[in-house]
């Protein structure tokens, strides 16, 4: 870093300037000892109760929502409706998110100490982004199919679009494995004391890293995402509007609602990465201020794995399609004694019903009109 603090007094008073800090060692007995220099007295204590129990609710949540949906998708499979692949995809990334959790939760409660070796501290955080990233770039897609569904005429397009969205699919993986690297590649297992898991790039280029790393973050897990996905959702909300139906006020409300969700997720997030890493070298932040970022920072950070629970919710659970294949799955583990009725009746009027549940599931054709793509492959 250039310089951590420039006032004579602070140089005085720590009998050191940051001059005088030539290796990492030196370098964080400085930072602990400028941080004291202005205490802000936050309890670390409740914020590790209530990260923990947030961890803890989140990987609920999230490991059930996204294994219903893996399960359901993948009863379905048969399905000749190719955009589920981004579904089913998704909810694979969420899912890898999820599972490591306990990792950061325990990390958490241990105080930042690191029990599981070098490996796994590189392993888990490049799993963790990779699946972060493909997340994200899954949504993206999303939206850009969900658009061209809607609107879109040309020929190719109907023709080739599992072919695209296979081949799409396959390309964010790919991205999504190799966007991470600079920084996992930085990321290393610190031995003093304690064992710490830890961004460390080299300690003369660390102030060039850092803002490469946070900036490369944001631009790609963010603002080329969210501005891509504004756009098109915007586009496909204005286009079913001008149709009339009644039923588009409620899918527009669901547009609007991937938009705020996604905001709203990663917004704070990606604000504060982008400060903490700017600060000091490049802009001056109130001392009291930093404390509290840093401070809330892993609350912040908990929070945004909360589109993990959102996702299976709002792409899934919330589409009339999604709920029929989820009864046909169920339907298909029922007994056909409990199925049949006593009589024979009963027993006609019940494989009849089942009849019409379990053949609803009719992928979507070309020339459907707005609102059925909508709420049959989309919603």
């Amino acid at each position: 870093m250039d310089q951590i603090a420039t006032s004579e007094s602070e140089d005085h008073l720590f009998g050191e300037s940051f001059e005088d800090v030539h290796n990492w060692t030196e370098f964080l007995d400085y930072l602990n000892r400028s941080f004291t220099f202005c205490d802000v007295d936050l309890d670390e204590g409740v914020k590790q109760i209530f990260l923990f129990i947030l961890y803890l609710v989140i990987f609920v949540l999230g490991l059930a929502g996204n294994l219903l949906v893996l399960w359901v998708n993948w009863q379905s499979r048969r399905s000749k409706s190719s955009i589920n692949i981004y579904i089913f995809n998704m909810a694979v990334a969420d899912l890898g998110v999820v599972i490591t959790l306990p990792f950061w939760m325990l990390e958490t409660m241990l105080e930042y100490t690191w029990l599981w070796g070098s490996f796994l501290c590189r392993f888990t955080h490049y799993f963790y982004f990779v699946n972060m990233f493909s997340s994200i770039f899954f949504l993206t897609a999303l939206s850009v199919d969900r658009y061209l569904s809607v609107t879109s005429s040309s020929v190719y397009w109907r023709q080739n679009q599992t072919r695209i969205r296979w081949g799409l699919c396959t390309g964010i993986w790919i991205m999504a494995a190799i966007f991470p690297i600079p920084e996992v590649a930085h990321i290393q297992l610190m031995t003093g004391s304690e064992p710490v898991c830890m961004f460390m790039a080299p300690f003369e280029t660390f102030d060039a890293w850092a803002l490469a790393v946070g900036f490369l973050t944001t631009i790609l897990g963010f603002i080329i995402p969210f501005s891509i996905m504004l756009v098109f959702n915007l586009m496909t909300a204005c286009h079913i509007k001008k149709s009339g139906r009644p039923e588009n006020k409620k899918h527009c409300r669901l547009i609007y609602a991937y938009i705020l969700t996604f905001f709203l997720s990663w917004l704070p997030y990606h604000l504060t990465l982008i400060l903490l890493t700017l600060h000091v070298s490049h802009i001056d932040l109130h001392c009291y201020f930093v404390h509290v970022l840093y401070f809330f920072y892993d609350v912040i950070d908990c929070l945004s794995l909360l589109h993990c629970v959102a996702n299976p919710i709002l792409y899934n659970l919330l589409s009339k399609d999604f709920r029929g294949k989820f009864i046909n799955a169920v339907v298909k583990y029922i007994p056909k004694e409990k199925i049949n009725g006593a009589d024979a009746k009963e027993h006609s009027t019940s494989t009849t019903d089942h009849s019409v549940v379990i053949t609803k599931e009719n992928p979507p054709q070309a020339n459907q009109n707005d609102g059925d793509i909508l709420d049959g492959r989309i919603m």
